[in-house]
């Protein structure tokens, strides 16, 4: 079997189980986020930096040493951002749209300059440029908002055909997208997709800043691609094939930091031209070379953006999220909000695996800094209380690792309820949604005259939004509240009579949680819907 061939079923397969780490079943997802994302770059490296793990220090270590022997084998057969390339320039050949391929020169200055803001933006705490161009976590979004959503509306649309059957299954729902999300993710998919089906691998080779940084390591791995000027018979074969762009027939050179290892060359050259060995040592070396001319380029643009980025305007300015009057609630296992914007890239897994879609990608909730990371969505759902799934998936230590029991009295954030907007406060009529759906106990009633007002003991309140979700009233009479750095709530005394609230006017009677909405013992799975 041929590299090639290797290769092309090795990087199908991995394709495939991304399909279904985003859109299969969530017991598959848990399994799959273990094996896959511990060998995607950004994933291992950030995990490796916010909470290291074995796995992901080893999947870090492994890419970098398979790039120092074999070069850029990352791109084609690793990345899922690559394969997805591959396939659109498939489909492209296929409908005669693309042509073939021919050498190019490096834009050593602009993919220098982006690897260098990459790493300037990182250091001063902000991943909006990762979360943009990032190739795992835009694969992710792709996945996330677009093929999920046509998958779920498949098999939605397939029920319904079943029907006259009588045949019947429950219908699925996806996450609610922002049509600014939406825009952002649909932006970056037409210009992957008009880059592939043009210009082959240049989203890799110009603005990717993995293939970038990988790149630089392949210029002194151990095997590279040669090409004998002599036994060249300038076909161009190698270079029709090339689809990074790398091969320059005429002055018999391959451009190593831009090369993907995808072995189309050895299999297009029936003279062998081009062979795959051990890197000679090199007697000549260009002083002046175009790569380090573009890497000096992006050294100053790093320079000049570290100044600008340190300044404390600048910063203020990225963390504009602290200025919002009711900042998002972040998802149990993100600490405080800091961390959370400090460590996600907005791959949004989480999106894509919770079982209520209460998480929401946001376009810049957050502030510049925290550019299209998720949210607590409570006015479209409300987060399980026995549910932890999106802490068990995060790949980059965003959400750190909860038990069931742990996320159970985790405060994200806290209920408020509104008097002069709740019925019961205004109307004197009787509602109670909030105190049935609570899974706490956090909220129970108070008995004037018939009338059941609700009161919230914070204590015990977790801030799943189940309150919020079922509230009648438009605005919401309740809402939740963020808690900046999460704290942790009690947990209620089943097998002890609830703690009482005193009324606010004498001859009020005191109605507990078991009188009020009979929750004695603790809620289902299936609560509150």
């Amino acid at each position: 079997m041929t590299l090639i061939k290797i290769r092309k079923i090795m990087s199908g397969i991995i394709f495939i189980l991304f399909i279904l780490l985003f859109v299969g079943p969530e017991k598959l997802s848990v399994s799959l986020s273990d094996i896959l994302l511990p060998f995607q770059f950004v994933p291992a490296l950030m995990q490796t930096i916010t909470q290291p793990e074995a796995l992901f220090i080893a999947g870090l270590i492994f890419i970098v040493l398979i790039t120092l022997i074999f070069g850029r084998v990352y791109c084609s057969f690793l990345c899922p951002l690559g394969t997805l390339q591959d396939l659109l320039m498939a489909g492209s050949r296929r409908v005669g749209l693309q042509p073939k391929h021919s050498f190019s020169k490096p834009h050593n200055g602009l993919r220098y300059t982006l690897l260098a803001l990459t790493v300037v933006a990182v250091l001063i705490g902000s991943l909006s440029l990762v979360s943009l161009i990032d190739p795992y976590s835009l694969t992710g979004r792709i996945f996330a908002h677009f093929l999920q959503p046509l998958i779920i509306q498949t098999y939605n649309l397939g029920i319904m055909a079943l029907k006259p059957f009588d045949l019947y299954w429950y219908p699925k729902q996806t996450a609610s997208i922002p049509l600014s999300v939406l825009a952002v993710t649909a932006g970056f998919f037409l210009l992957i997709l008009y880059l592939a089906a043009t210009r082959g691998r240049l989203y890799c080779n110009t603005v990717c800043p993995v293939g970038t940084l990988l790149g630089l390591l392949s210029r002194v791995s151990i095997f590279q691609f040669t090409l004998n000027q002599k036994a060249c018979s300038e076909c161009v074969r190698c270079e029709n094939v090339c689809k990074a762009g790398c091969i320059d027939p005429q002055n018999a050179s391959i451009d190593m930091s831009r090369c993907v290892g995808c072995f189309n060359c050895l299999d297009a050259c029936s003279q062998a031209t081009i062979s795959y060995q051990r890197r000679q040592s090199q007697t000549n070396i260009d002083t002046w070379s175009p790569a380090r001319r573009g890497f000096i380029i992006g050294s100053v643009a790093a320079s000049a953006a570290g100044l600008l980025a340190f300044n404390a305007n600048i910063r203020a300015f990225l963390d504009a999220n602290s200025a919002r009057a009711n900042p998002p609630v972040t998802p149990p296992g993100s600490l405080n909000t800091t961390r959370f914007i400090e460590t996600c890239t907005a791959c949004s897994l989480c999106v894509s695996i919770c079982p209520t879609q209460v998480l929401t990608p946001t376009f810049m909730d957050f502030g510049v800094s925290g550019l299209l990371q998720p949210k607590m969505n409570y006015e479209k759902s409300f987060c399980d209380y026995e549910c932890n799934v999106c802490c068990k998936v995060c790949p980059t230590g965003a959400l750190m690792p909860l038990s069931l029991d742990e996320k159970k009295i985790t405060q994200i954030g806290e209920a408020e309820l509104l008097k002069d907007i709740c019925v019961v406060f205004v109307d004197h009529n009787n509602c109670g949604a909030c105190g049935e759906v609570c899974p706490t106990h956090a909220i129970r009633f108070v008995d004037k005259e018939n009338i059941l007002y609700p009161e919230i003991d914070k204590q015990y309140c977790i801030g799943c939004g189940a309150c919020q979700l079922a509230c009648p009233t438009v605005p919401r009479s309740i809402v939740v509240h963020t808690n900046a750095v999460h704290k942790k709530a009690e947990k209620y005394p089943y097998n002890l009579a609830p703690p009482r609230v005193t009324p606010r006017s004498s001859g009020g009677q005191v109605i507990t949680p078991e009188k009020a909405v009979e929750q004695k013992k603790p809620p289902d799975k299936d609560f509150p819907f």
